[in-house]
């Protein structure tokens, strides 16, 4: 079987592109928008001998670096098959470019290319605002990051804007008077950025909650889009690591049209596959800004790079 991807400006384009390279035989195995753009991944059945050109002879001798673990350990995660697809062939290159034999050190200098990671308390921006579906682990994650600044000497203040979750605001509050930092409650957009801008004169970071929402239901949709308007934050995205690849890409994208730009998985510590964020991170435009590794609010928050990444999608 020859499996090859395509680029193209629409599908129309990258219809024709796998009718002239494959043939009428061939069968689109996946297809995807992004960035104004068609990426597709066809293969055909070859009953007689396969003759390579020069430029797959060369793909051949460079995938000779021992491509075989990576591109297993990416099929067991569950890494959709264009992404998968766009890391072996920037493993190849590296491999190539670099003259590199050991397939870890091939793939963290592929995620230190294809991935983007920041410290979650990074001062570039001192608001932060969280969101995600409900039982992500928003809350539970703010009270991990106020945790890591109290740590490290700094102060936080929590807002909450979840006029959903009774329940949810009260654990907030449990844990901010456990840490001895502010917990306010904000109804309305006004009320959220005069009482955020105020905070920001006494904190040197502002941790915002808001309620958990199903992306696929339009009306919940909106209730987000003003909160995240009213205020210039990092917007992150909680995301249970262990979700289906294709769910998660699409909740992530309403997300991001809702102004995520940062990913941090959680239940980090319950997950063996990690293909839903592998695949978010990269088809979001997503920079990593940590992980939820345990139920410990002191030490459940731990730092995300191209290293740690690697040893997880190759780890036994």
């Amino acid at each position: 079987m020859k499996i090859k991807n395509f680029i193209a400006p629409d599908i129309s384009t990258a219809m024709d592109m796998v009718r002239q390279e494959l043939g009428l035989d061939a069968v689109i195995i996946s297809n995807e928008s992004k960035n104004g753009e068609v990426y597709i991944t066809a293969a055909v059945e070859e009953a007689q001998e396969i003759s390579f050109s020069d430029t797959e002879e060369e793909e051949l001798q460079i995938s000779s670096y021992g491509e075989t673990p990576i591109r297993e350990s990416l099929a067991y995660h569950g890494v959709l098959d264009i992404i998968s697809g766009r890391i072996l062939a920037k493993c190849r290159k590296i491999a190539s470019e670099r003259g590199l034999q050991n397939p870890k050190e091939v793939l963290e200098r592929c995620f230190s290319e294809m991935y983007r990671f920041q410290d979650i308390l990074s001062r570039q921006n001192p608001i932060k605002i969280f969101m995600g579906t409900p039982g992500s682990g928003k809350s539970t994650a703010i009270a991990k990051t106020a945790a890591q600044a109290k740590f490290k000497g700094e102060r936080v203040c929590i807002i909450s804007t979840d006029n959903v979750r009774a329940g949810a605001n009260k654990q907030l509050q449990a844990f901010a008077q456990i840490l001895e930092t502010d917990f306010l409650f904000c109804k309305g957009e006004r009320s959220l950025y005069e009482t955020a801008r105020k905070a920001l004169s006494t904190y040197p970071y502002v941790l915002v909650d808001t309620p958990g929402i199903n992306p696929f239901v339009k009306a919940q949709v909106e209730k987000i889009s003003p909160i995240t308007e009213a205020l210039k934050a990092d917007c992150i995205l909680t995301m249970d690591a262990g979700r289906n690849a294709y769910d998660a890409a699409e909740a992530a994208e309403v997300f991001y049209g809702l102004g995520a730009r940062f990913i941090m998985p959680t239940r980090m510590d319950l997950t063996r596959r990690i293909g839903a964020i592998l695949t978010v991170a990269d088809c979001c435009d997503m920079s990593f800004c940590g992980a939820s590794v345990s139920d410990s609010i002191a030490t459940g928050l731990a730092a995300i790079d191209n290293k740690s990444l690697a040893g997880l999608v190759l780890a036994e």
